[in-house]
């Protein structure tokens, strides 16, 4: 009976152990976790930045083909709204 008691005693301190373990293990994944989406929106933000830079790039591009369409035929033009050209 002794020994009984010891063997209850002995498996519920592996079994506090392993519990333990577990936890600590469900904690370090869940920090995994926290990282993996902190990566994602760091990603995201990149992709943002990499799409206003895209942008910024098409408005210039616009700018240097409305600029390439000031002089036509020999008249100065100005584009606000409209194209209005002067001979």
């Amino acid at each position: 009976r002794e020994r009984e008691r010891e063997r209850v005693v002995v498996v519920v301190v592996v079994d506090e152990e392993n519990i333990e373990g577990k936890e600590k293990e469900r904690e370090r994944e869940r920090e995994r976790e926290r990282e993996r989406e902190r990566e994602r929106e760091r990603e995201r933000e990149r992709e943002r930045v990499r799409e206003r830079e895209r942008e910024r790039e098409r408005e210039r591009e616009r700018e240097r083909e409305n600029h390439l369409h000031m002089y036509v035929n020999g008249c100065v033009c100005v584009c606000v709204c409209v194209c209005v050209c002067v001979c």
